[in-house]
């Protein structure tokens, strides 16, 4: 379980960290930053489930 935790965290940092460097023209909020940040875990598994059965 901690294994899971640390790479859930990295993740959140980079996306983060990323996320410093979007333009203030792009229009792109910290609520779209914090959505991607903290729900890529939910996210990533159903998308790939469903490219899976899409084939």
């Amino acid at each position: 379980m901690r294994e899971v935790l640390m790479i859930y965290l990295c993740g959140v940092i980079v996306l983060l960290a990323v996320s410093t460097m979007i333009n203030d023209e792009e229009k792109i909020g910290l609520d779209h930053i914090l959505i991607a940040g903290f729900g890529w875990p939910v996210l990533t598994p159903l998308l790939a489930f469903r490219a899976w059965h899409g084939r």
